[in-house]
């Protein structure tokens, strides 16, 4: 899990993001705003979206409202130079992982990236965790052959799906 889209209009920025990116282990591609990140979303396939907030076309904000609407599965951390306490809150409220004002050091970005590596690592772990132990809770691992035990296999199916106790 080590790619990241950039998308800013500050063709500057993108370079020297996608530089010290790529020399900390990233994959990274750069589109320029909104738009050319939702044409190579599909073809890169990133891990992380890095976005300005304002950018022509289509800025930070409907990129990432676009993103959660088609359910993409990326993380997005949004930055801005125009930075606020209410712009970073609005940011995180629409979905966003992170919020980053301009101009940052290359050491909060990557520390930003990595806390985002490891968030997704755990939601990973946890989805992989709960898919095991719905694996292990089948009945069908139960073995029974009596007639009353499948009985009560059968009420305890129908009642499962209900948050209610059933004697």
């Amino acid at each position: 899990m080590r790619r990241v889209l950039v998308v800013d209009d500050e063709e500057n920025l993108r370079l020297v993001v996608r530089s010290f990116l790529r020399r900390d282990g990233y994959e990274v591609e750069v589109a320029g705003n909104g738009e050319e990140a939702l044409k190579l979303l599909e073809s890169f396939g990133p891990d992380f979206v890095l976005t300005d907030v304002r950018m022509p076309k289509m800025g930070g904000l409907d990129l990432l409202s676009t993103l959660k609407a088609k359910g993409a599965e990326v993380t997005v951390i949004v930055m801005s130079a125009y930075g606020s306490l209410d712009l970073a809150i609005e940011a995180i409220k629409a979905g966003a992982y992170d919020y980053i004002a301009k101009p940052f050091k290359p050491e909060e970005l990557l520390l930003t990236l990595r806390k985002a590596e490891e968030r997704e690592s755990l939601k990973r772990e946890n989805r992989a965790l709960k898919q095991e132990i719905r694996e292990k809770a089948k009945f069908e691992q139960l073995l029974s052959k009596s007639p009353e035990m499948q009985s009560v296999f059968k009420t305890i199916a129908k009642v499962a799906d209900f948050k209610t106790t059933a004697l």
